[in-house]
């Protein structure tokens, strides 16, 4: 890398000119010079540069005098320093004050290139390093707004759960809405069956007159298109052109509507707007906005199936007990889900910024190993530089993973030899990692048809799943892997009699780095989960502690060849 400032300080203007003209530009670096020391020094307080090269003998101020004094004043800039008349002693006094190399004049180009490029490495790779931490607290940051959010989600599901008031609870959904999303308007509106209307239920920042008039066709509006087709409408914030019609005489800048559903119906339209300001709305606010959306639908079907239950009471007060307790546990397990669901998504926006953000500095910092261990001769240097290498490259496996979780990966389907693949991914296996006290039983079905995948990634899925079973077994047992054909669809089962798994943990084992009394469980079954979901199939897991672990995974016919 070049482009870097290079202050030259020689009071002989044809060393200044050697170093100029055939040394640093030649070399794409920029230059700055100085007759004297006392010059230098104030160019470099005024200037910053990159690195000094500096004559040690000079009038008025010399190479260690300035070196000393810019150390005394904080300035910490990579030098290096030339003289013709070296002695021991002066060396060792230039490296005490910080001196990243001592050359003796007269000295080759190269030689010169090599001292440069070496000083420059550490404040190369300190700018690297500070640039990677202010990323990762940009991601950080992010994150926490991300958790805010999700505490702010929780909370409201927390009160949607409970039989009170609709009022109150739509009013605060809208106001959740205005406020994570940061628009200037809200509205809840309901659909009337008999007038064909969207009517507001709810609003944050929409005045008392328009809202007594807030009525809006379901068949001239954007609002209407969200209940016609149940698809979310998110336009505008592009250009301050822009001008959308909520209603009659009713404009605004940038809207993001989404649909009330019950079941298959569409009951209503939650909103919101930016009136004034050009700001469009993203992915994230329809997520959020999504969200809130299913918490109003199931706060308002709560109320409807509330007041049906109530009024029959006295007709068959079982049938109320049991309809309350079965709509209580499926919004609490909705609850918990969504919260899941949400957790998983900032973990995976996070992973895949982390990754990219992480992936260019290391192979950069691969590449200078590369240089390193070029220009060094010593074994020790050497051993060094690969076992930096080494971790390096296993940064960058990681890197991998954390794009694999997220989700991010390209996705290039194929038909495949599910059998064929099975027994390449566990014969390359065992050859590394081979336990006699371990027997596997295959009983693969050879009429099993090919399915359509990606095989880098459903190779990697079964890879994990092999590689699970022999971790649970690491003192023996029995390993079955089967594939069959059953009603149109393709299953793979990976059955092992290892240590199990108990039932609080079984709900967790695809949960990133979930951990036991007895193992941590990192990304790799997350990984094999959302492989297996990207392509249409599910994963199922069994599981006894002391009896072994059973997972099932179920292609369905639509990817079967």
């Amino acid at each position: 890398m070049a482009g870097e400032t290079v202050l030259v300080i020689d009071d002989r203007k044809d060393n200044r000119k050697f170093l100029r003209e055939y040394i640093l530009v030649p070399n794409g670096y920029k230059t700055i010079e100085a007759a004297h020391g006392i010059d230098g020094l104030k160019m470099a307080m005024d200037h910053q540069p990159d690195l000094i090269i500096s004559d040690i003998m000079m009038p008025k101020m010399g190479g260690l005098e300035l070196l000393d004094t810019l150390r005394q004043e904080g300035v910490n800039i990579p030098t290096i320093l030339m003289t013709f008349h070296g002695s021991e002693e002066t060396a060792v006094q230039a490296f005490r004050l910080g001196a990243q190399n001592y050359i003796i004049k007269p000295f080759a180009i190269e030689e010169m290139l090599v001292a440069v490029d070496r000083a420059l490495t550490e404040s190369r790779l300190r700018g690297e390093r500070d640039e990677l931490t202010q990323t990762l607290l940009n991601v950080n940051q992010q994150l926490e707004g991300r958790l805010e959010e999700l505490r702010f989600l929780y909370g409201i599901g927390r009160s949607v759960t409970s039989l009170q008031d609709i009022e109150p609870i739509l009013s605060r959904i809208v106001e959740a809405a205005v406020y994570l999303t940061k628009a200037e308007e809200g509205s809840l509106m309901l659909l009337d069956p008999d007038s064909g209307e969207l009517y507001l239920r709810a609003a944050r920042n929409i005045g008392d007159k328009r809202a007594k008039s807030f009525r809006v066709k379901v068949n001239d509006s954007l609002a209407g298109q969200v209940v016609r087709t149940g698809r979310p409408v998110m336009i505008g914030g592009s250009n301050q052109d822009d001008s959308f019609k909520v209603m009659t005489g009713y404009f605004v800048k940038a809207l993001l509507n989404v649909p009330l559903t019950v079941g298959n119906r569409v009951i209503g339209v939650l909103a919101i707007n930016n009136k004034t300001e050009v700001r469009g709305f993203d992915q994230s606010h329809l997520h959020s906005l999504t969200a809130l959306a299913n918490y109003a639908s199931i706060a308002i079907e709560n109320a409807r199936l509330y007041t049906k239950v109530t009024s029959e009471a006295e007709e068959s007060s079982r049938e109320l007990e049991e309809a309350i307790e079965a709509r209580n546990t499926e919004l609490q397990q909705l609850n918990l889900q969504l919260l899941k669901t949400e957790k998983l998504a900032a973990l995976g926006y996070m992973a895949a910024g982390i990754a990219r953000a992480v992936d260019r500095p290391i192979n950069l910092i691969l590449n200078n190993l590369d240089t390193l261990t070029e220009h060094t001769d010593t074994p020790e240097d050497k051993t060094l530089l690969a076992s930096l290498a080494k971790e390096a490259f296993h940064c960058r496996k990681i890197t991998r993973n954390l794009l694999d979780f997220s989700g991010q990966r390209e996705y290039h389907p194929e038909q495949t030899d599910l059998n064929k693949m099975i027994k390449q991914t566990w014969s390359n296996y065992v050859k590394d990692h081979k336990n006699d006290k371990v027997k596997v039983i295959p009983q693969l079905s050879p009429k099993l048809p090919k399915v359509w995948v990606d095989r880098s990634q459903m190779q990697q899925s079964l890879l994990y799943l092999i590689r699970n079973a022999y971790r649970s077994m690491q003192n023996g047992g029995t390993f079955r892997i089967v594939s069959r054909y059953i009603d149109s669809e393709v299953q793979v089962i990976f059955s092992n009699t290892g240590e199990g798994i108990s039932q609080k943990d079984l709900q967790h084992v695809f949960d990133p780095f979930y951990e036991t009394e007895n193992r941590t469980y990192g990304l790799d079954l997350s990984i094999v989960h959302g492989i297996i979901t990207r392509h249409k199939g599910k994963i199922n897991v069994e599981s006894q502690p002391g009896r072994g672990t059973t997972f099932i995974i179920t292609f369905p016919k639509s990817v079967v060849v």
